[in-house]
């Protein structure tokens, strides 16, 4: 089953700009494996969003969810419902998208990540996380609640990268073969790789640092020219059986059976909805049961790393309290003499501008203090 390249969400989010500022009725998940975003606008009516966590996302009109949300999912319902999609891009050069939801008070952030396995990140306004829906930590960036989200960024931008760009890529690759460094080093993929070969007429199989000047333009030229092309949205097939979804005519299927769709949202749909019911149709009963309880104990997992967190954060506490003890013993102890003679919106009051209490929740009587 095919994972959207970068190439293919640059043609994807021009169609789903048309979702901007639509108000986000409900969310719907089916397993782990998908999300369903479904949103109103008005003189538009509903839409309904369908990510593919890892895969790929496009608009379709039916959905297959869980009776009983998971704990993401309604993590999701709590902080995005009844917010409006404000803005949605793609963090070029790479393989994610990230959309902007707004209320009256808040905005926050989801990123969708279309590599690896996948992720799914609810981000607060300042790009901390709040939750996610696999947990990471990587060498260079951590994927866990309260980290900033911090994405991976590639060396060149496709789509903006110039000949003395191309030159330098092929020069320092550490790849034997120009369409392997184009699909893992341009972040190109294999499809489109092999368009580029195809139109600059070059052995696909040919060194990277053996790509003479000439050679050089005509991947540069021909880079420019599928990033520019005009919108044809197909699904392609291969002896009668669907093999992929592209925005664009390609070369490289010039021979295949193809079928046309007004936009590539609808073209994703036809190829998941095709690819995900044979993988159902094969799958045995054994199967199954086994990717039931694969869901069971990845649900167990996000609990146990949750609670992980939890007692780092409440160690933390801990320690803190435990070294100022004294002090916070003290505090505690002017408190409750005050509150004998004042309210606790004027011991509130009087307390402004301390130096270590920060804030007075007269509501619940708490004190909030900064150590």
């Amino acid at each position: 089953m095919k994972q959207i390249s970068a190439l293919e969400l640059h043609f994807l989010v021009k169609e789903l700009k048309d979702l901007e500022n639509s108000r986000v009725d409900k969310i719907y998940n089916n397993g782990k494996e998908e999300i369903y975003i479904q949103l109103h606008k008005s003189n538009a009516g509903r839409k309904l969003l369908r990510i593919i966590v890892g895969r790929s996302i496009f608009l379709t009109e039916t959905k297959s969810v869980d009776e009983k949300p998971s704990g993401f999912c309604l993590l999701l319902r709590k902080n995005l419902e009844g917010k409006f999609l404000d803005s949605i891009k793609q963090l070029e050069p790479e393989r994610i998208l990230k959309f902007n939801f707004k209320s009256k008070n808040e905005t926050k952030k989801l990123y969708l990540e279309f590599f690896g396995k996948g992720n799914v990140i609810l981000c607060n306004n300042d790009g901390v996380i709040i939750d996610c829906s696999i947990k990471h930590k990587f060498k260079d960036r951590s994927i866990l609640p309260k980290q900033n989200y911090i994405y991976p960024n590639m060396r060149y931008n496709l789509f903006n990268i110039d000949k003395k760009d191309i030159v330098d890529l092929l020069k320092n690759s550490k790849r034997d073969k120009v369409i392997t460094c184009l699909a893992t080093e341009l972040g190109l993929g294999g499809v489109y790789s092999e368009e580029i070969c195809l139109l600059s007429n070059i052995d696909k199989n040919n060194n990277p640092q053996k790509i003479n000047n000439n050679e050089i333009t005509k991947i540069s030229d021909s880079i420019k020219e599928i990033i520019n092309k005009k919108n044809n949205p197909q699904v392609v097939y291969k002896d009668k059986e669907l093999i992929d979804a592209v925005p664009i005519n390609l070369e490289l299927y010039k021979a295949n059976e193809k079928k046309e769709f007004s936009n590539y949202n609808n073209a994703l749909n036809e190829y998941y909805m095709h690819e995900l019911k044979f993988i159902k149709e094969k799958e045995s009963p054994y199967a199954k049961k086994i990717n039931e309880l694969k869901w069971i104990l990845g649900e167990q997992e996000d609990t146990l790393n949750n609670l992980k967190v939890k007692e780092i954060e409440n160690r933390k506490k801990g320690e803190l309290i435990y070294n100022n003890y004294q002090l916070i013993k003290e505090i505690l102890g002017e408190i409750n003499k005050a509150n004998k003679k004042y309210s606790w919106k004027e011991i509130k009051d009087k307390l402004k501008g301390h130096k270590i209490v920060k804030d007075v929740d007269v509501k619940e009587k708490k004190i909030i203090v900064q150590i």
